[in-house]
């Protein structure tokens, strides 16, 4: 069985990266959402510069820093940070096709993502309030509201390091095949998931 590990060292040879064997490994995630409303995702990342919106400098890693993408995910933002479920707000039939792009090579191409079908992730209780009862006696009570993301798992692309990368993307009706608008006060955002090499040596503590 081939590991992340395997994947990433294998990797690692061919570019000539002998010393990233040496450094420590770690689950690892990367974010960014696309606020310009471009169709494309961490490409911007070095103007965002915001916890709410990327955990990234620059969509490039240092020396000896990589990620093995092992799942990729899409989800709803708002600029008031509320959650909003990605399937009530674009619709059971939207289906995101996105290509992955790292440095001049689409290591995914034309890849897509349905919104029915995946689970609810990420649950919020702030400021989430439900009725109970009926009226005049009515309780409210504090409730999750759940984000729907939609991921595909499996992707298995490493990102090496100081090689620029993004993700571009259209949002369809799989039925009509129309292109979806993407709402102004709901931008789509995007985690890359998996495996990371950090840029600290693997030392025995």
């Amino acid at each position: 069985m081939i590991t992340a590990q395997d994947k990433i060292l294998h990797v690692a040879s061919k570019l000539g990266l002998t010393s990233l064997k040496d450094m420590q490994a770690s689950t690892g995630a990367v974010y960014d959402v696309d606020i310009d409303l471009s169709g494309q995702i961490f490409s911007s990342a070095t103007r965002h510069q915001n916890p709410s919106v990327t955990n990234l400098t620059e969509n490039q890693f240092e020396v000896n820093e990589a990620l093995l993408v092992e799942t990729i995910a899409f989800y709803v933002a708002t600029a008031d940070d509320e959650v909003f479920n990605f399937q009530s707000l674009y619709g059971s039939n939207a289906v995101i096709v996105f290509d992955l792009i790292i440095g001049n090579k689409r290591v995914m191409k034309d890849t897509p993502i349905f919104a029915a079908g995946s689970p609810y992730c990420f649950a919020n209780v702030a400021n989430t309030v439900i009725a109970i009862g009926v009226a005049p006696d009515i309780e409210k009570v504090a409730s999750f509201q759940p984000r729907h993301q939609v991921f595909m798992e499996g992707a298995g692309v490493l990102i090496p390091p100081q090689v620029q990368w993004f993700v571009q993307y259209n949002l369809f009706d799989v039925v009509t095949g129309d292109l979806i608008p993407i709402l102004e006060n709901a931008p789509i955002g995007c985690y890359l998931f998996g495996t990371k090499v950090l840029l600290n040596f693997n030392t025995t503590i």
